[in-house]
């Protein structure tokens, strides 16, 4: 048999039924369990490998225990209805095979008992009565491989026209047809292409909209309003399967995740929809991985500040804290700090909300508020871990930052952020917080605040006239400075979409801790005397 694909609740669920109805027991479940562990095989895999159970058997008992009919789909052939009536994407996803339409019903093979939660969901989205059949695991693969078989030698979806059907909750479209699937490829994709950080789509009374977040402000694409304004709960459909959303659920704010392939780049999508009065609000946060590849001395660091960096992330023990807003790239520097000192022999573990990219050879835990597995919780694990490199993902209250900065004092180099304005107000953050000043002095190594500009358009840069010498001199350069200055701006071009600006920059401010500031820290000083003691030392 080719090798199964069902996710591990299937799985889990086949094996039960079947230690229910007396085709294994627990002793064969133990071996099945350890033996898996063993060959690093699925548990269903192992079960059929050890002659405990097979195909047959498993289809038997789930038509016997839910009074289904067995269905054998090699028999079947493609109903072209089906493709307009669901995702190809949520078939395979789910793993489940709609084989034929009759009327208001449609008939459902499943290969086991937990797609039975997906029934409410399959009748809002095809505004059909479910049927279900039982069928085989190869059977239904193989179904789902003539799917895909066919969707490849598809006509161009752009030709097919989308139908909106009414149901009865006359507030509700859902999708049926291929422009909507279409329309969201590409609205992802040339939001890729434009560099943008986000996606907003949401919907007014009288009209619909589309904005892009690029270089940090957002961009209204008016090409897409129309489509959107007449499609808008189809598309809303739409973005639910690929993030595996409830469809039927509109009331309550939902997360989801997906990944999103455009020619040879790959993204990961934070999807997150919010209930408004007029329908509900979508935002899309691209997360580029090529964002994550990013070298250090690629970040646009001054090279005295880049030194004093590199010094204190290679240092045995001690904390660094990046500050900033969010979205000025905390995160990137971040990881390329990591991907900098990371090596074989070091142990790099991080805790982050949400895991945003993956990084070779470093242990990288979700946290999960829900559960209460918290920072806090992730970090006293950590240190059970025999970690050399923590990375806390945010410092969000005092036990926490306590577990973290006697963390960076007992041999381990400790990686965070804040949110805060400047370097120096971190140190003040971190006394609010209820922290001692000799934990602070004691264990900070260097705190880095960030922001991201933006560049001037490089095709339509052009010499600003309005910027004078007396101008520069008010902001602070100097006399003879000020007379050789250029300053220049973009005047707007098609490059840039009309705004001058292309791409940003990193800016940052880098304060060192050294024994002065230390010293000041003790003697608790405010910020104003911490600032004066910096500045003595170029900051």
């Amino acid at each position: 048999m080719s090798k199964i694909k069902l996710d591990i609740t299937s799985e889990q669920n086949i094996l039960n039924m079947l230690l229910d109805h007396s085709v294994i027991n627990d002793n064969q479940l133990s071996k099945i369990n350890s033996t898996s562990n063993e060959v690093g095989k699925t548990k269903l895999e192992t079960a059929m490998e050890l002659n405990l159970t097979n195909e047959e058997k498993i289809v038997n008992v789930l038509a016997a225990s839910y009074s289904l009919e067995i269905v054998n789909l090699k028999e079947k052939k493609i109903d072209q209805k089906i493709k307009q009536v669901l995702d190809l994407r949520f078939i395979e996803e789910n793993f489940i095979v709609p084989f034929e339409i009759s009327g208001q019903t449609i008939k459902i093979a499943i290969p086991d008992a937990s797609k039975l939660s997906l029934m409410k969901n399959l009748k809002t989205m095809t505004q059909m009565e479910p049927e279900l059949y039982a069928a085989s695991i190869s059977n239904i693969k193989d179904f789902v491989g003539r799917l895909k078989d066919l969707e490849s030698k598809k006509i161009n979806p752009s030709d097919v026209k989308i139908e909106k059907i009414k149901p009865k909750d006359e507030d509700e479209i859902v999708e049926v047809g291929s422009e909507v699937i279409v329309f969201g490829n590409k609205i992802i994709t040339e939001a890729i292409n434009l560099g943008a950080s986000d996606i907003h789509i949401e919907c007014f009374r009288n009209s619909a909209q589309a904005r892009f977040r690029v270089d940090g402000i957002l961009r209204v694409m008016s090409n897409y309003s129309k489509f959107l304004f007449d499609n808008y709960n189809a598309v809303v459909t739409r973005i639910k399967i690929i993030s595996k959303l409830d469809i039927a659920e509109r009331r309550i704010p939902q997360d989801g995740a997906s990944t999103f392939s455009t020619g040879s780049k790959e993204v990961d999508l934070r999807v997150s929809i919010l209930p408004t009065k007029n329908n509900e609000r979508i935002v899309m946060r691209i997360l580029n991985k090529e964002a994550g590849e990013k070298k250090l001395n690629e970040l646009g660091f001054d090279p005295k500040d880049l030194e004093k960096l590199t010094k204190a992330i290679s240092s045995p023990q001690g904390m660094v804290l990046v500050t900033g807003p969010t979205g000025s790239g905390k995160t990137t520097t971040l990881y390329s700090v990591l991907k900098h000192i990371n090596k074989p022999g070091m142990n790099i573990l991080t805790a982050e909300d949400p895991v945003e990219y993956e990084l070779e050879g470093v242990g990288q835990v979700q946290i999960k508020e829900a559960i209460d597995f918290t920072f806090e919780m992730a970090l006293r694990s950590f240190l059970r871990q025999d970690p050399e490199v923590i990375l806390v993902g945010e410092i969000r209250d005092k036990a926490t930052v306590d577990i973290a900065l006697k963390a960076s004092l007992t041999g381990h180099l400790v990686f965070s952020t804040l949110h805060t304005n400047d370097a120096p107000s971190s140190i003040t953050r971190l006394q609010n917080m209820g922290t001692p000043n000799y934990l602070i002095s004691a264990a900070l190594s260097l705190i880095m605040a960030q922001r991201l500009a933006r560049r001037n358009c490089p095709e339509c840069s052009i010499i600003d006239e309005n910027v004078t010498p007396k101008l520069l001199n008010s902001i602070g350069f100097l006399p003879e400075q000020s007379a050789r200055a250029k300053i220049y701006k973009g005047k707007g071009c098609d490059h840039c979409g009309n705004s001058g600006f292309k791409g940003r920059m990193g800016i940052y401010e880098i304060l060192e801790i050294d024994k002065e500031l230390k010293q000041g820290i003790l003697s608790d000083l405010g910020q104003n005397e911490l600032n004066a003691i910096a500045k003595k030392k170029w900051f």
